[in-house]
């Protein structure tokens, strides 16, 4: 099968590949995804499913199914020495998000949805298709595609390397994949268990030993891993996790029945570049890191939705790069902020003598004073992570960061989000309400600059406190809403299809009189 000229070819069809293709399907772009395995993956590295990657997979058409298949996550507890230093309560510090609890759900599961989602919108998976050979020109990307009928030559304009940490995409451009492997293997073991431990939480067992985890799944089941030494003998893992969890956890935990058991070596790794050319990398091809925090389909969930949208409206001709390099600068920045921190959660499991009382004491301290639940949920759930850039915003609302989801009547504020970029203008004035007109107008203004600027259609919606004024607008009937984003007087603010600010500004004091 052939695609026609200005298409993107997504390589690896997993959450990271289809939800590039997805969101490029929907906004009716050709695109092609292939994957070398004969059939999806059938095991699950991931698990974890927070709120900032369920709103990328909202605005692809796949939360929903999602939130319903998967079992919700309460809180997490950090034990050591057979004690309990400290729990973290998930949903006491996720403001601004409709999504309260982080999802337990198999990567498998989350795939079927996600493959479903797309060949409703008219897609196909080739699988058993991998890449041979890739060279570009200026405007088009040559690929040599490995099929069962030979080595075709393929040209489109795009290029995503969504194939994993063993990346053919990313040795095909000679990109370095900087970092290290810990010494530490990990070993799995997903199946039904006897414990009294609750099964909607997560539990975190620190041991000179090593680490134990034990989190619930969906169906009554669960899954735990444990840290291997180097070099332990792999021929029975579940052997391996049961003595663990004996050794580890001070309470009754014992797997029963069949046990789906696996083995992985953990690495941290960051690409030295998410782009070369025509050709990009995302999810595992351009970032590993610990399972630690559950952060890594999430993060490639959000490379992947930041960049489908930039695809979808780019310039297939050269001035399209420019996108693209903005997409790789902002989607590194975030790479090497999460890598450091699972990285940091990962150090601190495995912490002994003083270094371990340290941390047991100081756990415990921002546990009971707060300070874990109030800083902790939003940055596991990447709620708080910004892009770098420049400019003062209004209020909270800065460039770079995220809009808050807030609730507005029977709406929330990212239903707005259509795959379009939004301008939202703020009319509320402590001292002056009648100025809906004048904030129209700007925004329909702006609205139009900024289409003009990021190569996609505008939406206009005007949050306000009066009576319905017309319909799209939001009601902030007590003004709690423009409180909380600590906007005073009326304001525009520009939001990307990914539910980044790209601009915010004050209107004028005299506006309206």
């Amino acid at each position: 099968m052939s695609i026609e000229s200005g298409g993107t070819l997504v390589v690896g069809a997993g959450p990271t590949g289809l939800t590039v293709a997805t969101e490029l399907i929907r906004r009716d772009r050709p695109v092609r995804i292939i994957d070398r395995g004969e059939r999806p993956h059938p095991h699950s590295r991931a698990i974890v499913l927070w709120p900032r990657g369920l709103e990328a997979l909202r605005r692809c058409g796949a939360a929903e199914e999602i939130v319903e298949r998967a079992l919700p996550l309460k809180a997490g507890n950090y034990y050591t020495g057979g004690r309990r230093v400290a729990r973290l309560e998930f949903s006491g510090g996720l403001a601004g998000t409709r999504y309260q609890d982080p999802l337990s759900l198999p990567q498998r599961d989350t795939e079927e949805v996600l493959r479903r989602n797309f060949e409703q919108l008219g897609g196909k998976i080739e699988y058993g298709v991998s890449m041979r050979s890739l060279r570009q020109e200026a405007e088009k990307v040559h690929v040599g595609l490995g099929t069962t009928s030979g080595t075709p030559d393929e040209e489109f304009s795009w290029v995503v390397g969504c194939d994993g940490a063993h990346s053919g995409t990313r040795e095909q451009l000679g990109v370095e994949f900087e970092g290290q492997a810990y010494q530490e293997t990990f070993a799995l073991s997903d199946g039904e268990c006897e414990t009294p431990l609750a099964h909607n939480e997560a539990h975190y067992f620190m041991s000179p030993h090593g680490v134990l985890v034990v989190v619930g799944l969906p169906g009554g089941l669960y899954r735990v891993f444990v840290s291997l030494r180097p070099g332990t003998d792999q021929s029975d893992l579940n052997g391996l996790v049961q003595e663990a969890a004996q050794q580890r956890c001070p309470v009754p935990l014992r797997l029963v029945g069949e046990q789906q058991t696996g083995s992985f070596q953990v690495n941290r790794r960051v690409a030295k570049r998410f782009h070369e050319g025509r050709v990009m990398l995302a999810g595992d091809a351009a970032h590993v890191h610990s399972p630690a925090g559950g952060q890594g389909m999430n993060t490639g969930i959000e490379d992947a939705q930041s960049l489908g949208w930039r695809l979808a409206s780019a310039d297939p001709g050269a001035a399209g790069l420019a996108g693209v390099r903005a997409w790789a600068a902002e989607r590194r920045h975030v790479a090497q902020q999460v890598v450091a921190d699972t990285d940091r959660q990962t150090q601190m499991w495995t912490l002994k003598g003083w270094r371990r009382r340290v941390r047991d004491g100081a756990l415990g301290i921002a546990a009971r004073t707060g300070l874990l639940n109030r800083v902790l949920p939003p940055r596991l759930a990447q709620l708080a992570l910004a892009y770098p850039s420049s400019g003062t915003g209004v209020g909270m609302l800065k460039p770079g960061v995220r809009l808050p989801d807030e609730k507005l009547g029977d709406k929330w504020l990212h239903d707005m989000l259509n795959g379009n970029v939004l301008v939202l203008g703020f009319a509320v004035d402590r001292r002056e309400t009648g100025n809906l007109p004048v904030v129209r107008a700007a925004a329909d203004a702006l609205a139009q600059q900024w289409a003009a600027e990021l190569g996609s259609e505008a939406d206009v919606v005007i949050v306000h406190s009066g009576a319905p004024d017309m319909p799209g607008d939001l009601l902030d009937e007590t003004g709690q809403v423009h409180r909380r984003f600590g906007i005073t007087g009326p304001a525009l603010v520009v939001v990307r299809p990914d539910a980044v600010v790209a601009h915010a500004e004050r209107l004028t004091d005299d506006i309206g009189r």
